[in-house]
């Protein structure tokens, strides 16, 4: 598929916005131009000192950000990009598992935490897009839906899937995040273990292996892909960890770590 059909899917590439203190929604089309070309050149300049101090393989370099011109233009993406599909599960009707101490929905944490994905991976140069931008789901029945992100999932030339989720068991003492990877996939282990790894270390936990598994955000996409298991809702410490903002930031960044590791040191060939 043509990366020109990605609108059609409802894919919204994301740009670091926040800095500015206004949604996008609110600006009209100059600012959005003149913030596009700032955030253009302090990026670029950004890159090119870090090459220039270190000597060594950036990845913002060799994978140009998106221009953030306008929503409706994306015929001009660089061969080299990567892409990465960030996936927050649920939506709709189907809100997932509910916190047992706060009542909160699990679709509701899973797109915070997504977005907040989103932003980090943008920092560092990424591609992103995304399977669902707001509360609602991609279809009115979960076959619609499913069917919808698997579309997005096999859109040509992504490069990764990462579907965010919140986890529950029914013993409450279990927490801290997991990793899971198609079972078989030696690609999605290699992803799985850089993520997991670089996560627990963002929340100063001690690391936990990667897990295998037959899901179908894992199996339906051609490439490398993992389900990340934020926390345990059924946990009450995790239930409260995972509704603050700024451990929701803390596994956003973890995660972008552990992809960006994996892109350095098996797509681009660098040792660890």
């Amino acid at each position: 598929m043509n990366k020109k059909h990605i609108l059609s899917f409802r894919a919204v590439w994301f740009i670091e916005r926040k800095a500015y203190g206004m949604r996008k929604k609110k600006m009209d089309i100059k600012k959005m131009t003149d913030i596009a070309l700032s955030l253009l050149v302090l990026m670029g300049a950004v890159g090119l000192a870090w090459i220039g101090l270190t000597g060594s393989k950036d990845i913002a370099a060799m994978t140009a950000p998106y221009d953030g011109a306008a929503d409706t233009t994306f015929e001009a993406i660089p061969a080299s990009a990567k892409v990465i599909v960030i996936d927050p599960g649920h939506g709709g009707s189907d809100g997932g598992a509910v916190g047992s101490k706060t009542g909160a929905v699990e679709a509701e944490l899973n797109l915070k935490v997504a977005k907040l994905l989103a932003d980090e991976l943008t920092k560092l140069g990424f591609y992103v897009v995304m399977t669902r931008t707001d509360e609602n789901a991609l279809g009115d029945t979960k076959a619609e839906d499913m069917t919808r992100r698997k579309e997005i999932m096999q859109l040509e030339n992504v490069d990764l899937v990462v579907s965010v989720h919140m986890n529950k068991f029914r013993d409450r003492t279990v927490s801290g995040p997991m990793v899971f990877y198609m079972k078989g996939s030696s690609e999605g282990k290699a992803l799985a273990d850089c993520v997991i790894k670089c996560l627990c270390d963002a929340i100063g936990r001690q690391p936990r292996p990667s897990n295998p598994e037959d899901l179908f955000v894992l199996r339906v996409p051609a490439v490398p892909s993992i389900l990340v298991e934020c926390g345990f809702l059924s946990n009450a410490d995790d239930e409260m960890k995972l509704i603050s903002e700024e451990y929701q930031r803390l596994l956003a960044r973890g995660v972008a770590e552990g992809i960006a590791s994996y892109i350095a040191r098996t797509i681009n060939g660098d040792s660890e």
